[in-house]
């Protein structure tokens, strides 16, 4: 069996440590607009999680020095994905920052949250394909979905739209965390590998 490399366990560690920066970021989100109505329960209990990922992630980054450098250089197809990523991670962006202007312009900042959240939802599904990971599929319909129903629970008034944008960021923290796990699963089976 080939020996586990630097570059193999990249994948995992660079994963974990964007679910930690997001988890954290739906983590504010949804307790800026509980108010401490829920006395900061739902942050200690993400802060958990988070907690446990960065375990993980020192965990990982650790073992990582003890592993030989890859001398394979990357292929054409791996830099062309690198670029892709880069190009859908900058469209994101662009992507939210209009958004906001628009929502803005139109006077109904309120859904903000909302497309923020779509945005994210929707850069999984070319990430998808370029990557071909059936599970970025999942977590961009579910992510969507929780936009959506931001977007139903406010404009039809059903609820506060502090309560909608609990929703949607608790929604969208459970993608996070869930997509956290798997890195954490991968990163564990590389190690695995590594002990025997």
């Amino acid at each position: 069996m080939k020996p586990i490399t630097k570059k193999d366990i990249d994948k995992p560690i660079g994963g974990l440590f964007f679910m930690i920066i997001n988890t954290i970021i739906w983590t504010f989100i949804a307790e800026y607009y509980l108010e401490n109505k829920d006395y900061r329960l739902i942050g200690v209990l993400l802060g958990f999680i988070i907690t446990a990922f960065l375990y993980f992630y020192f965990t990982f980054t650790k073992v990582q020095k003890t592993l030989t450098d890859s001398f394979e250089e990357k292929t054409a197809e791996e830099k062309s994905k690198e670029k892709w990523f880069l190009i859908i991670f900058g469209l994101e962006g662009l992507g939210i920052l209009i958004a906001k202007n628009v929502l803005m312009n139109i006077n109904h900042d309120e859904l903000f949250i909302s497309f923020f959240a779509l945005a994210v939802g929707l850069h999984f599904f070319p990430l998808a394909k370029i990557f071909n990971r059936t599970f970025d599929y999942y977590m961009g319909t579910w992510t969507c979905l929780f936009a959506f129903i931001g977007i139903y629970l406010i404009t039809q008034k059903t609820t506060t739209v502090n309560l909608a944008n609990v929703v949607v960021s608790l929604g969208c923290a459970i993608a996070t965390i869930s997509y956290g796990v798997r890195m954490i699963n991968e990163g564990r089976k590389l190690l695995l590998i590594k002990a025997n």
